[in-house]
């Protein structure tokens, strides 16, 4: 069968499980759960499936079905208006989420922000000051200069300067604001600037204003700010040394320069430092690094441990078959996902049976699940077609695993996938 016909059969069948997927969506919109009605709306936003005469939704007693259908109505392109009626709901909750909206469409007036200073709900005009100071539109603000909420006061003067840079007044803040307060006092972006930004860090406890602090370092001109976040990875401080990596890694990429500050993070107590350097060895993806990722295999925690594992596996270190094999039945998700990806790069075909396990076992996650899957199509592991079968088959799979299962049988028998759906080309 010519690739051509292959992708006729994929798009009927996709089509089936979507108009499936449609119909489940529409059983539980009709739930009298809450809960449940709230989660179909969400569901049918991420899976970009329409919800028709959404609208109606808004009368729902539940304000978190309300909420769901205004930040889905917004994300699809939705008439202002329905947003505006909105702002005359009980619910706080569902009014935030419209100021916050309409912000973010641009819909933002006078009348609005005079309507929003007078609501009775802090929540409501916090949110939209937030929205209004993080879209830089400052005009409306004054609006909010004789607000009762402190919350509100601190964030119109971290936007406008007018805070003082001591943690009592910055920890309240959210990171973008408090960025925006160390900014606001920058006079230029010189040398001396940067000198007292640096100089500055040791003065606070907080994580989240060493990481601003750090952030707003990285926003000076890159011959500026290298050297310095350059010198603050060597820091003892790890609250300083892992931000500065972090913003050294988005200017640079995997800079093999740091390869030694990568291995000594990995010799660290402390487990955040080891998943860094895990995660900054898997960038550099250097070979002379094979024996301490190795011994990261042992590492306590299973974020590193796959970090470790997925990384010598693209180094083709097949001296790690053992342990992918013992991922493969571990409880940690992670590993498995892990030890997955490590079966197909290392095209582990013996470890047919463990990856079949996953795929059939309905406790296993569903990323976990569609990933066996497509280990089994990448691999080719005509033994493992029944399993593939019976994802297809079985209705009560998520979509999303039996179209998995779908692509991944095409790669082995495409004639028996059109037989499994009476199709034929």
């Amino acid at each position: 069968m010519n690739p051509k016909d292959v992708r006729k059969i994929l798009q009927a069948i996709e089509e089936e499980i979507f108009s499936r997927s449609e119909m489940d969506l529409k059983d539980m919109l009709s739930s009298p759960s809450a809960y449940v009605r709230a989660r179909a709306i969400k569901l049918a936003s991420d899976r970009e499936i329409a919800v028709e005469n959404i609208e109606t939704y808004l009368e729902d007693p539940s304000p978190d079905v309300r909420r769901n259908v205004l930040s889905s109505m917004a994300k699809t392109g939705t008439d202002p208006q329905n947003l505006l009626r909105a702002l005359d709901d009980p619910s706080d909750i569902v009014r935030s989420v419209a100021v916050k909206e309409l912000v973010e469409m641009s819909y933002e007036d006078v009348d609005l922000a005079r309507k929003i200073a007078i609501d009775p709900s802090r929540r409501v005009r916090k949110a939209f000051v937030t929205a209004l100071v993080e879209s830089g539109v400052d005009d409306l603000l004054t609006e909010f200069d004789v607000d009762p909420s402190n919350d509100i006061q601190a964030l119109l003067s971290a936007y406008r300067g007018e805070i003082d840079l001591d943690e009592e007044k910055l920890s309240p803040l959210p990171k973008k604001l408090q960025k925006m307060a160390f900014a606001s006092k920058l006079v230029r972006k010189d040398p001396d600037s940067l000198a007292g930004l640096v100089k500055s860090l040791p003065a606070y406890r907080s994580a989240m204003i060493k990481e601003s602090v750090i952030e707003v370092i990285a926003m000076f001109p890159e011959e500026l700010s290298v050297p310095v976040l350059r010198s603050l990875v060597e820091s003892e401080d790890r609250y300083i040394s892992l931000p500065a990596l972090k913003n050294y890694r988005k200017i640079k990429g995997y800079d093999s320069l740091l390869m030694s500050v990568a291995e000594r993070l990995m010799d660290s107590e402390d487990e955040e430092c080891r998943h860094m350097g895990a995660q900054y060895l898997k960038g550099i993806l250097e070979p002379s690094s094979v024996d301490i990722l190795r011994k990261g295999l042992e590492d306590p925690s299973d974020r590193v441990r796959a970090l470790c594992l997925e990384t010598l596996a693209n180094l083709l270190d097949y001296s790690i078959e053992g342990s992918v094999e013992e991922s493969l039945r571990s409880t940690s998700s992670r590993l498995k996902k892990s030890a997955l990806r490590a079966v197909k790069k290392l095209k582990m075909t013996n470890s047919a049976d463990l990856v079949g396990r996953l795929l059939t076992d309905k406790k296993q996650e569903r990323p976990i699940r569609i990933l066996a899957a497509s280990v089994v199509g990448s691999l080719k592991l005509a033994e493992l077609s029944a399993e593939l079968e019976g994802a297809i088959s079985d209705v009560s799979n998520d979509g999303r695993i039996r179209i998995a299962a779908a692509r991944a049988l095409a790669r082995i028998s495409p004639d028996r996938l059109g037989e499994l759906f009476g199709i034929t080309v």
